[in-house]
């Protein structure tokens, strides 16, 4: 198992199994005042073998700051569904969105998100929260 991609974006949703991304790759939230709202979602696709595809997964997105503080955990299961549907050769992947728009900052500097899946860390995406420069 791996995750493929992992991105903090503008928007994100899945529909039908396809991911759909909106300004993708941010690396950056600009921040007139804190505290204040991280404002992105999250985006991320998971990439299974057969057996794997076969299972159902614990997932646990872990946001913290410089210091290892925790701004917020989000955490769930998921599962492929029909692994018998797949071709041959066809990679069983899974596409996941979170909303952490809402999740609040209190300082400026970097940020991370840990994903964990079956309670191993699989990647980690970062973001520096910085001051607008219009502030």
């Amino acid at each position: 198992m791996q995750i493929s991609t992992a991105m903090f974006c503008d928007f994100a949703q899945v529909r039908e199994g396809l991911l759909f991304v909106s300004s993708g790759g941010v690396t950056r939230s600009l921040r007139d005042e804190l505290p204040a709202p991280i404002g992105v979602f999250l985006a991320m696709v998971i990439e299974l073998d057969r057996f794997e595809a076969q299972q159902q997964h614990t997932l646990l997105v872990r946001v913290i700051d410089e210091d290892g503080k925790e701004l917020a955990e989000v955490n769930g299961t998921f599962e492929f569904g029909s692994p018998e549907l797949l071709l041959i050769d066809e990679q069983p992947s899974i596409p996941i969105t979170l909303d952490i728009r809402n999740v609040a900052v209190e300082r400026y500097g970097p940020v991370l998100a840990n994903i964990y899946v079956d309670g191993q860390i699989l990647h980690g995406v970062n973001l520096h929260v910085m001051q607008s420069p219009n502030s």
